[in-house]
């Protein structure tokens, strides 16, 4: 083959490619512009629509949540304090009474001068006290020839005794009561400090006058 006929053959060769090149690019635009008008009319991925959704419950249970929380809250201070009402009702019904005895004890009192009536009176009224606080439970702390408890008792003062052992309580002053378990007042008592030094008497300066 001569030069010439190489190189008419090479021009056929290039001429050959380029056509089918041209070919090839004008199959190729179409399938990519087909593909971009798929993906422009695609719709958004199932996921993102998911979470969205699941975000809107959330939000909805939060609020009923605190919804119902505060209506919890609500009908909680109620109810306490409807009970608050209540027991200051039980109590007052128990001393209604007592009011009414004392009443009708001033009246005998401002009618007649008889000491021993009015104070036979006064001690009934003290009885009744005592079984109404029995019926709200409180009870009263003893005293009576024990050793002073620092837990239930408060010493108001000292005596020497010569009959009261030392840290015994001579005698009560103010009564303590308990409600419960809770000690609501410890009882005030004089407590002995023992003998008396050096046959002293027993009518100290720090003694509380006796009480009637």
């Amino acid at each position: 083959m001569t030069t010439n006929e190489q190189r008419g053959h090479d021009d056929h060769t290039t001429t050959a490619h380029a056509a089918t090149n041209g070919s090839e690019v004008d199959t190729v635009e179409p399938e990519a512009s087909q593909a971009t008008e798929d993906m422009k009319k695609s719709p958004p991925k199932a996921g993102t629509t998911d979470n969205q959704e699941q975000l809107r419950e959330s939000n909805d249970k939060l609020l009923r949540l605190r919804a119902e929380f505060d209506n919890f809250r609500k009908r909680s201070q109620r109810d306490i304090a409807d009970a608050r009402k209540l027991a200051k009702m039980g109590t007052i019904e128990e001393i209604l009474p007592i009011m009414d005895q004392f009443q009708m004890a001033m009246s005998a009192a401002n009618s007649s001068d008889d000491l021993g009536t009015l104070k036979q009176g006064m001690n009934l009224i003290l009885t009744e006290f005592d079984r109404r606080f029995n019926n709200l439970g409180l009870e009263r702390i003893a005293t009576n020839d024990l050793a002073f408890d620092h837990n239930a008792h408060e010493a108001i003062s000292t005596e020497p005794s010569t009959t009261i052992p030392e840290g015994h309580i001579i005698r009560e002053w103010k009564a303590g009561y308990r409600f419960g378990e809770r000690l609501l007042r410890p009882a005030g008592v004089v407590v002995s400090s023992g003998p008396p030094a050096g046959g002293e008497s027993t009518d100290e300066q720090n003694e509380l006058p006796r009480k009637p």
